[in-house]
């Protein structure tokens, strides 16, 4: 890849995404006009910097949007499932972030997080595999930095307890954790009222550690 010097540099189709989808994501929720002439400035000078906390919150809005339409298409011939995608390869079950990105964002947490909502928040699971993922930094060569591990709540009230490295963690639903740990392979063992993951209650497995370490996302149901 080129190198690139803004966030949205790689995207040619920014104009084409809903405004009233990027203002979902903020809070308080900006006029609508405003927002317009913000994201014409992005497409203008996609190179520019944010200004303000209010700024960078609005280009990881954007992002969001801009993964969301940008991500894998479904149809005849279609080659989404085998990973013709930069961002998600779906049969491998990995979220890739080029790594040029990690220059725009505060921390790498916050771009992992704008991944996440964009591909796997709400997203129908078509079997329990989905429940885990690894997040790769692309470049020339790719850097697995954690993993995502995302729980299927039956019932309103689900807690995923886990224990990682000798310590405790309790993630309720719809709580989002990153629990940390920088080894290369991750030893986890967890278990769960009201729901599952990987298709168990209760299971001890290994995942992808690393720089980010292993985010629990407890908000699909």
């Amino acid at each position: 890849m080129p190198k690139i010097t803004g966030l949205f540099e790689i995207f040619d189709n920014l104009d084409q995404m809903p405004i009233d989808a990027v203002a979902a994501w903020l809070k308080p929720v900006p006029q609508l006009v405003a927002l317009e002439n913000y994201l014409a400035n992005r497409i203008l000078y996609p190179q520019v910097l944010p200004q303000t906390e209010y700024d960078m919150q609005t280009d990881l809005a954007i992002l969001r949007e801009a993964l969301k339409i940008n991500g894998p298409k479904f149809f005849k011939n279609s080659n989404a499932l085998l990973g013709d995608n930069p961002f998600i390869n779906i049969t491998m079950r990995k979220l890739m972030i080029p790594l040029e990105f990690v220059n725009f964002v505060p921390t790498l947490s916050s771009l992992v997080y704008a991944f996440i909502d964009a591909f796997l928040l709400d997203r129908k699971k078509k079997d329990w595999f989905e429940d885990l993922w690894s997040v790769v930094l692309t470049d020339d060569s790719d850097e697995t930095v954690g993993s995502v591990i995302l729980p299927q709540f039956d019932t309103f009230g689900g807690i995923i307890n886990l224990k990682l490295l000798g310590k405790n963690y309790q993630i309720k639903q719809g709580g989002l954790t990153i629990i940390p740990c920088s080894k290369d392979r991750c030893e986890i063992a967890y278990k769960l009222q009201n729901g599952k993951v990987l298709g168990k209650t209760e299971n001890a497995i290994e995942v992808s550690g690393g720089k980010l370490g292993l985010v629990v996302d407890g908000r699909n149901p």
